[in-house]
């Protein structure tokens, strides 16, 4: 009987097929973002998936735990510049990048603002996936324009509200994204 001599073909493609899901997940941008979700989600961490489109003025502090209720959430009466009622979960996952806080304001029960921290590795991909689901911000042109007059906040107008998000995390930024129910007024 004659000996098999081993096909170069499906060795490499075997080495190809054993090596390429570590690499993937350990050394790109949206493997480590996989990786650091499914870790997340392996030690207990809440997740939330929010259309930030559909999201309107017209939800109550009710609504919110209603359709969240998977999250435990902290509320109370408190004064704060958008409203006089704050809710806030922790969440690992927001929308499948992964997260600390979520905070809703509430004004008279009704919503007024969030606030998403999010953990800052993921800031270039998060304004990535918004400007994917949402289109370039409105201020676009004013954000990259060069020199101190440059816009440091990217706004996206729904509709229905304005996400605003840091253009780039410097030091004492907080990685955070806000909706407002309704855009602020220009100084």
């Amino acid at each position: 009987m004659a000996e098999k001599k081993p096909n170069l073909h499906k060795t490499l493609l075997i080495l190809v097929l054993v090596f390429t899901p570590p690499f993937w997940l350990l050394l790109t941008d949206d493997g480590m973002r996989v990786s650091d979700t499914a870790l997340l989600w392996l030690i207990g961490e809440d997740e939330i998936k929010l259309n930030v489109r559909e999201i309107d003025a017209g939800f109550t502090r009710e609504d919110i735990q209603t359709v969240f209720h998977e999250n435990e959430w902290v509320c109370g009466e408190k004064v704060t510049p958008f409203g006089n009622n704050v809710c806030a979960a922790k969440v690992g996952v927001f929308n499948g990048f992964p997260a600390r806080l979520l905070t809703v304001f509430f004004r008279d029960q009704y919503i007024s603002a969030f606030k998403l921290i999010y953990r800052d590795p993921y800031h270039e991909q998060l304004i990535g996936h918004f400007i994917q689901q949402l289109g370039q911000p409105g201020n676009v042109a004013e954000a990259l324009a060069e020199g101190p007059d440059a816009d440091n906040v990217l706004e996206w107008d729904l509709g229905k509200g304005v996400l605003l998000m840091s253009k780039e995390l410097g030091e004492g930024v907080e990685p955070s994204v806000l909706w407002l129910a309704a855009k602020p007024d220009s100084p």
